[in-house]
């Protein structure tokens, strides 16, 4: 029998039984003895050696303890009736248990840490888009909204920015209802085509002006620290469905306008609702600036589309 010093942590629980040790256990038969009676507490026992009692052996009577005493033997109870108690690598399971806790405290963390940098990057970034709206002339160097700013606010399903301009330089003034609507087809198709887009030549000019205007606020954007693809983004406005549009709104039936492109049914019908949506929010743009006689060509290019089975209810009517 050796002597060895533990630290705290290493007791795992205490016993109710005592034994007499004797003071020198440099002695070699001291140990020897002490070696000995530990062997028969653990005969006696059958190698099961009590442990002591807070209740019984130590007489705590306090309710809170007690209540503590309780809820340690219920969890027990279940502790050592669950399946994974009695799987033979109890020990590897547990240590995987553990390391999964610390990954999980570590995704946490991690996850902190992602919120406050992107906190920061939105910080910059709205930096960055209000020194746009200031060059632009959509707001004050103090950061009040400017008149174009208020009218920039109407519009959400086509790019604001542009189209806000497009206004305010007249674009669609000398338009006829059919042209209005044919420009701003481009704001709302999205899907890729392998066709070369058909612009009716009477809007050329028109349309030079939305990618003029769509390269200059691209410019600014990049110029003002902005994230931005300047061919992408100008590219972004997509004239493949500018003559479908007018022949639409003027009349021409669906399986007209079908033949004219190579785009599928489902999309030009997706397109046409959301041009329907973004006139609505052009004519609400005019209404803001007092401009009745733009107002009312939007809301009559509205009319001009809102027919027939792109904006039936149900294609089964």
């Amino acid at each position: 029998m050796v002597v060895v010093p533990v630290l705290l942590k290493s007791i795992a629980a205490l016993s109710s039984v005592r034994i007499v040790i004797p003071k020198d256990l440099r002695n070699t038969d001291n140990c020897r003895m002490v070696g000995r009676t530990i062997a028969e507490v653990e005969r006696r026992f059958n190698g099961e050696i009590p442990t002591l009692d807070p209740l019984q052996d130590m007489g705590i009577k306090d309710e809170p303890f007690m209540d503590i005493i309780h809820r340690i033997e219920v969890l027990e109870k279940r502790m050592y009736a669950h399946p994974v108690h009695k799987r033979d690598d109890l020990e590897e399971v547990i240590e995987a248990v553990r390391k999964k806790r610390l990954l999980q405290e570590d995704i946490k963390q991690r996850r902190k840490e992602l919120r406050r940098v992107r906190s920061v990057y939105q910080l910059d970034e709205l930096k960055h888009r209000k020194r746009v709206l200031r060059r632009l002339g959509y707001c004050t160097q103090s950061d009040v909204i400017e008149r174009k700013g208020r009218v920039a606010c109407e519009i959400s399903c086509g790019n604001e920015l542009v189209a806000t301009d497009l206004i305010f330089n007249g674009v669609f003034n000398p338009l006829t209802i059919q042209q209005c609507v044919s420009l701003l087809s481009c704001f709302v198709f999205e899907e890729k085509c392998q066709d070369l887009p058909n612009i009716p030549p009477e809007l050329n000019e028109s349309f030079r002006a939305v990618v003029d205007t769509a390269r200059k606020i691209a410019k600014i954007s990049i110029d003002s620290k902005l994230e931005l693809d300047e061919e992408d983004f100008v590219e972004s406005f997509k004239p493949h469905l500018m003559n479908v549009c007018l022949a639409w709104s003027k009349g021409t039936s669906f399986g007209e306008v079908c033949k004219m492109t190579d785009v599928f049914e489902g999309s030009i019908i997706r397109s046409m609702r959301r041009l329907e949506e973004l006139m609505r929010e052009m004519s609400s743009a005019a209404k803001a600036i007092g401009n009745t006689e733009l107002e009312k060509k939007f809301i009559d290019g509205i009319a001009s589309i809102k027919r027939d089975i792109v904006f039936a209810a149900s294609l089964y009517l």
